[in-house]
């Protein structure tokens, strides 16, 4: 099955920035309807990546685990595991690379005798904090027993088999526990549909070609609108763009993603505005007493603003800010700076000492370049800047669902209209400005953002 063209291209790249980790875990004793030791199941993948090319080569903060099998719907798989030490947790079920079904972490139910430390009120760090989540094929009727059930897809019209991929992701884990929020990899046990105390056998055959293609994007990537008047606009990209993506529900290529993209030129510096910083969940200093508090009154579980091209950047060039790491203006805004990576060596130290002098965050600005690095009349990407929030509180102004998805082809050509804005996202939308290095040290330029189409 064929999912991306490009795919091929990209496994190697992909591959040195997130080694593939396969492990085997040892049977266990299984509580609930299985009443022997089941047979337990390899994740294909564990995805930790260090640097980025594009919006689906993932979040840096990040890590992510993949599970890829074919269903001819006789067969489940209860994915066992503890709710990690870290800011987010979700499951999510492709049909093909759009999102089919997801499960957010506040929304699975814990393990009898366990608490889920993603509600009001419990304890962060509960010692019993155990879940179970059920993948179940298509038209399953789920049992009581059939924990946090979430479905495969249906398969195609001329088949009865379907592919189907599993991802867990788990965002920004507590200070000094590892990527993956402290504990190991999610059991997974394959049972029998038709008789569910009947343990199943793991699946066969080699899917590495899908594991491959996760973080990839198609030939078909298209960016947002390059700069207009000098002022950087964020857009909602296709999903039909943007393949696996994250998504909190199912997505259809008419849809959009839960990100926001900023195409700008690769020869100025970018500055971002946000002119009120959402509240976020800070996992930086919990203590055995906290207990989790949505953020309150509006605001989102994860925030962050990254740096994306044809250039690798990684966590030591800082090309990723989140939550705890952003700093605040006294306003309660905050603004960035994206610095070209190949600007001189005396210019990136003053726009530094500027930045820093302005209470600014600091990140770099990749190059333009091949989107497909070797490959010949490889379309070229200009650099390009991605906001994420993720698990906005109900009615958050600020969540970036509230951004219109643009139903046109030609998403490079998108009216402004379609840019977050305060109209969209109020005080929390992000605005920018393309800045020479003069203007920057010694202007105004960075420190207005009221145009008139804001």
């Amino acid at each position: 099955m064929k999912f991306l063209q490009s795919a091929a291209v990209l496994v190697l790249s992909l591959a040195s920035a997130c080694p593939l980790h396969a492990e085997k875990k040892a049977g266990s004793q299984v509580v609930g309807t299985l009443t022997t030791d089941a047979q337990s199941c390899s994740w294909q993948a564990e995805l930790a990546p260090d640097w980025v090319r594009s919006p689906v080569q993932m979040d840096i903060h990040a890590a992510y685990r993949l599970f890829v099998f074919q269903s001819d719907g006789t067969i489940g798989y209860r994915v066992r595991g503890e709710f990690p030490h870290a800011a987010f947790l979700s499951y999510t079920v492709y049909d093909g690379p759009l999102a089919y079904a997801a499960l957010l972490d506040h929304g699975i139910e814990p393990d009898a005798g366990s608490v889920n430390p993603f509600r009001p009120g419990e304890i962060v760090h509960a010692d019993n904090r155990s879940y179970t989540v059920t993948v179940l094929p298509d038209g399953t009727d789920p049992l009581d027993s059939m924990a946090n059930p979430i479905f495969m897809p249906p398969p195609s019209r001329h088949s009865n088999l379907v592919t189907v991929v599993l991802v867990q992701r788990i965002y920004l884990p507590e200070p000094g526990v590892d990527r993956f929020g402290g504990f190991d990899a999610p059991v997974i046990e394959p049972f029998e549909v038709s008789n569910p105390a009947t343990p199943a056998a793991c699946p066969s055959g080699d899917l590495s070609d899908i594991t491959s293609q996760f973080g990839s994007v198609g030939s078909h990537f298209s960016q947002s609108p390059l700069p207009r008047d000098g002022r950087i606009e964020f857009y909602r990209p296709p999903a039909s763009m943007v393949p696996y993506a994250d998504a909190s529900g199912p997505l259809t290529k008419h849809d959009c993603t839960g990100y926001l993209m900023a195409t700008v030129f690769p020869d100025a510096l970018a500055v971002i505005h946000l002119p009120t910083v959402p509240v976020f969940f800070d996992n930086t200093d919990v203590a055995p007493w906290t207990t989790f508090e949505e953020p309150y009154p509006e605001g989102v579980r994860y925030l962050s603003l990254g740096s994306y091209g044809a250039s690798p950047l990684g966590a030591l060039e800082n090309e990723n800010i989140a939550g705890p790491e952003i700093k605040t203006l006294f306003t309660g805004g905050a603004t960035f700076v994206a610095i070209p990576v190949g600007m001189s060596p005396a210019d990136t130290r003053a726009v530094k000492r500027k930045a820093d002098d302005l209470g600014y965050n600091v990140l770099p600005l990749a190059e333009a370049g091949s989107l497909f690095p070797g490959v010949e009349d490889s379309p070229r990407i200009n650099p390009f800047l991605i906001y994420r929030n993720k698990v906005a509180t109900a009615g958050f102004t600020g969540d970036i669902q509230n951004v219109p998805c643009f139903p046109g082809r030609g998403f490079s050509h998108a009216p402004w209209v379609y840019a977050a804005s305060p109209a969209h996202m109020g005080e929390y939308a992000p605005i920018g400005i393309e800045c020479p290095v003069a203007d920057f040290l010694d202007g105004s330029c960075g420190r207005d953002f009221s145009y008139s189409h804001w």
